[in-house]
């Protein structure tokens, strides 16, 4: 790195280049504290003084009572490569964003995979919660959540549980040396708030939008931060193209 070149300018045109880069960055910053923003209006809906303005009382139930757990496949990370098909209808979740498509005839039996809406957890590293719809399955170190009682929506034990990432985060942190862990038996018996079906579904219709919005690759934040980082490089790469000529 001491032998690179790098190119000096007169120090006011590096001082205006530097202006109209640290306002990129500043728009970068704003974008993530509206990511926040979404966190805490979720983290509100979902809270105890927001669901009692509905309903006089508030019953709690462990995951593991109104929920079936479903175990996932031994599969390595190599063969996962080998097998990924763009676009197949299958999809194997990993750890973190790692997954790998395949078709149906991977499978020896439709008994391999879950085809009906289901919470993944992604119980090892950095805990995280994945809600999905179409065909799935996952590495067995992890688990996922389906066939929800008929008292209970879905989405809103979802949305339940992603406001609850940061204090699973310190259980998982605790119960490993290593790799903060979480155990199948950490979130089968958690405990989480059951208000009746109407008010689980109204909220989950205010936060179904603020999640596409904070998270949507297509539509939402995501997209916008996408294109403010590619147009910021762009700006960077030509301001900082000092032509030898």
């Amino acid at each position: 790195i001491e032998t690179l070149l790098i190119p000096i300018p007169p120090l006011e045109i590096q001082e205006k280049i530097v202006k109209i880069l640290d306002a990129f960055s500043l728009l970068t910053a704003e974008q993530s504290l509206r990511a926040k923003q979404y966190a805490f209006y979720r983290d509100y809906l979902l809270s105890e003084k927001y669901i009692l303005k509905f309903t006089s009382k508030l019953e709690y139930k462990e995951l593991g009572e109104v929920v079936k757990r479903n175990k996932g496949i031994y599969i390595t990370a190599n063969e996962m490569k080998k097998i990924h098909k763009e676009d197949a209808p299958v999809r194997i979740f990993a750890g973190g964003k790692t997954y790998a498509d395949v078709d149906f005839n991977y499978f020896t039996s439709n008994k391999d995979y879950i085809n009906k809406p289901s919470i993944i957890c992604k119980s090892r590293g950095y805990i995280d919660f994945e809600f999905y719809e179409k065909p799935f399955t996952h590495k067995n170190e992890f688990w996922s959540y389906s066939d929800f009682s008929k008292d209970i929506n879905i989405k809103f034990v979802f949305f339940y549980l992603l406001s609850q990432k940061e204090f699973l985060q310190k259980i998982a942190s605790k119960s490993s040396v290593k790799i903060p862990q979480l155990s199948a038996n950490d979130t089968d018996k958690f405990k989480i708030p059951v208000p009746p079906l109407e008010i689980q579904e109204k909220i989950v219709k205010i936060l179904d939008t603020f999640y596409s919005l904070a998270n949507d690759v297509n539509i939402g934040l995501p997209k916008e931060i996408e294109l403010k980082k590619k147009q910021y490089e762009y700006y960077r790469d030509k301001l900082l193209d000092f032509k030898k000529e």
